[in-house]
């Protein structure tokens, strides 16, 4: 780390627009070296986290220099080759999700030893989550009625009450919370993760979902399960004691809380943050929630998905 520098070392350029986050991005150059300057309230998390996962080789950026009073760091600027970038140009992406999950196994496994984290997803996040979803995304975006509200309780609840059950045995885990295309790059061959600092302790399929059921890509259900199987090796490399079914059970409950969660965001940063471009992913969200709950039994759930007009 750069100890002697100041922020007045770093020419700024240009302000980044980054997702949904509150933090504030600028890309600025040093040197004639760009770099990513952040200015971030929760800093000392951020950096803690950092330190852990580098010490872990985790792949996330370098960091360069921060001041911890003024909240501000400068780390690796990774360019424009996100997943999601490189989804949109076409570009040939199998070989590239199978390094991602690579690196997300590390992360949640590797990672996971003397992780700086507290926070647990247990069932009282699974029912915030739910929540979240109901206020923004069902009753902000949608409109719909409190009664037809009142007609998913069972299933929101049955839900809830089966991911935590299904989800104990591998729910010790290191997640990212937020593992998709805008938050993996590819630099120099490899891998980077970003956006890490909302992990939690938990089962290890919520991050999968969010890379596999992505609302911002269009993964079809064919390379889907290829990715899933790559995935379940990879456990099993790690000495994970998990059949294949019961993983393939708990991936498709957190899938559908992922789900959930993406669309209430969809709609909270497109309704109330003035971030309207998120309204484009809401009608492949609600496609992906439609898929994961066409053949269960949570059929009022799907009744009021499929009545939607998003």
């Amino acid at each position: 780390m750069k100890v002697d520098d100041t922020i007045h070392d770093y020419r700024l350029v240009e302000e980044i627009d980054h997702g949904g986050s509150d933090r504030l991005f600028f890309r600025c150059v040093k040197n004639d070296t760009a770099y990513i300057m952040i200015r971030d309230k929760d800093i000392e998390h951020y950096i803690r986290l950092h330190q852990h996962l580098a010490s872990r080789k985790i792949a996330v950026p370098d960091i360069y220099w921060y001041d911890i009073e003024e909240r501000i760091m400068v780390q690796e600027d990774l360019g424009n080759s996100s997943l999601y970038e490189l989804c949109i140009s076409g570009f040939k992406l199998q070989e590239i999700y199978k390094q991602a999950i690579d690196e997300l196994l590390r992360l949640q496994i590797d990672g996971r030893p003397g992780a700086p984290v507290t926070s647990r997803y247990d069932e009282e996040h699974i029912r915030w989550e739910q929540e979240y979803f109901q206020e923004f995304f069902l009753l902000q975006y949608c409109g719909i009625t409190q009664d037809a509200l009142r007609n998913i309780e069972e299933d929101l609840a049955g839900i809830a009450s089966r991911t935590r059950a299904l989800a104990e045995p591998i729910s010790d885990y290191l997640m990212h919370r937020d593992f998709q295309s805008q938050n993996i790059y590819y630099k120099d061959a490899r891998i980077r993760i970003i956006d890490f600092q909302s992990a939690r302790i938990g089962p290890l399929t919520y991050d999968l979902g969010s890379l596999l059921k992505d609302a911002y890509v269009d993964i079809d259900q064919q390379a889907e399960r290829v990715l899933f199987d790559y995935y379940y090796s990879g456990l099993r490399a790690k000495n994970i004691k998990i059949t294949l079914e019961e993983l393939w059970q708990v991936y498709r409950l957190t899938a559908l809380q992922r789900g959930m969660q993406a669309l209430g965001a969809f709609a909270n940063l497109s309704l109330n943050k003035n971030k309207k471009h998120f309204r484009k992913y809401i009608p492949r969200g609600v496609q992906l929630l439609m898929q994961g709950t066409e053949e269960t039994e949570y059929k009022s759930l799907y009744a009021v998905l499929s009545s939607l007009k998003t």
